[in-house]
């Protein structure tokens, strides 16, 4: 049997940089969808880098998959992410 105490901590934090991290894609998603022109020059940027394989569609379709974690995230009765905040 693993260490319960390693466990709990590890688990506890993913759960917390899960969390974290949901809410600054949330935002970003937030700011793809108020500036049209953003996934476009992400888009952009990322080719500049080397990523000649990223296109608008592909920050467009980010935002999308961003949208729907947060809807399963705030889905249910009680909602899928009271069961996280609540071993926090």
């Amino acid at each position: 049997m693993s260490d319960p105490t390693a466990f709990y901590r590890t688990f506890t934090g993913a759960i917390s940089t899960y969390i974290q991290a949901l809410q600054q894609l949330s935002l970003m998603q937030d700011r793809i969808a108020q500036d049209a022109g953003l996934a476009a020059a992400a888009a952009a940027a990322a080719q500049a880098a080397g990523r000649s394989d990223l296109a608008t569609v592909d920050f467009t379709n980010a935002a999308g998959a961003i949208t729907q974690l947060n809807f399963t995230f705030n889905s249910g009765t009680p909602t899928q992410k009271s069961f996280l905040y609540k071993l926090l």
